[in-house]
């Protein structure tokens, strides 16, 4: 991870937990919460919103009155717009997404919710999907967010990832641990 992407992460992560403390202490997750799905949705309709958002070269101005629109519409709560207004003065409004993520990370840890990444060689059906976190809250005692990747590169099999943990029982891993083996033999 270079140095920029490192600042990156803890400008994003101090700003969602600020944002979190905020509504916590005020009693408003859920809305706020509620406010930030709505919002990250919005952006992701359209590319074009992506792109303004991340244009550093557009002005501040035009970004604030965007988004006063955009939360007119969407009814957004005064903590949620006042934040948005923060990012955008403070030149942070194009990791909004990221901040969006972690503030959800935040509200799940709370819940007692733990997030899993299950990368797969193929699509997993709806019932494989619900058998995998049944199985990991059997093993974690935690409900689970799941979020799905394919890479066919696996082969077969599955890799897990929760929090630091991996769990790969992919055939590719198991291929490489068989040709390791094979190179201490021989």
């Amino acid at each position: 991870m270079t140095n920029a992407q490192n600042r990156q992460l803890v400008s994003v992560s101090r700003y969602a937990n600020a944002l979190f403390q905020l509504a916590k202490e005020a009693k408003v997750l859920d809305s706020v919460s509620n406010d930030l799905s709505k919002l990250k949705v919005s952006i992701n309709s359209d590319v074009e919103i992506l792109k303004f958002i991340q244009n550093p070269s557009i002005k501040k101005s035009l970004k604030i009155k965007f988004f006063e629109t955009v939360s007119k519409k969407l009814e957004l709560s005064k903590l949620t717009d006042n934040f948005i207004g923060l990012i955008i003065i403070k030149n942070r409004v194009h990791y909004i997404l990221e901040m969006i993520s972690a503030f959800n990370d935040l509200l799940s840890e709370l819940k007692g919710i733990k997030s899993a990444t299950i990368t797969s060689a193929h699509k997993l059906s709806e019932d494989e999907v619900s058998k995998i976190k049944i199985k990991l809250k059997d093993k974690f005692n935690s409900d689970f967010n799941i979020n799905l990747l394919t890479d066919s590169s696996l082969i077969g099999g599955l890799k897990i990832q929760v929090g630091s943990q991996m769990i790969d029982s992919s055939i590719k891993n198991q291929l490489n641990l068989l040709k390791a083996k094979m190179k201490e033999v021989a």
